[in-house]
């Protein structure tokens, strides 16, 4: 038992002062740790026009984005519903094949 200990702390021993390992471990600790920089940040003139700009798109869009919400809505439910009532369906058809089995 011994000896596999010293077997097991010689190998560790020569794979630290590997060079290749610490090259490997010095470029993977390298390349792990870059990350992209960080997008630039708006000084306070600029927040403001985008702002506005993005409330006047807004404006203009919604009632465009809200007529198609209220076409949409109706087939929507429906849609919801229809799925709804297969799979209750599918459930009770379950039900009543095992029921069928369990009479026989």
């Amino acid at each position: 038992m011994s000896t596999f200990k010293n077997i097991i702390g010689s190998n560790q021993q020569s794979a630290i002062n590997n060079p290749f390992f610490l090259l490997f471990t010095f470029y993977f600790l390298l390349f792990a740790s870059c990350t992209a920089d960080p997008p630039p940040t708006l000084n306070y003139k600029d927040r403001e026009m985008v702002d506005s700009l993005f409330r006047k798109e807004v404006s203009t869009m919604k009632p465009i984005l809200d007529s198609l919400c209220n076409m949409r809505h109706d087939s929507a439910v429906q849609h919801k519903v229809d799925s709804m009532i297969k799979e209750r369906q599918s459930e009770i058809d379950i039900y009543l094949e095992r029921i069928k089995q369990e009479q026989q």
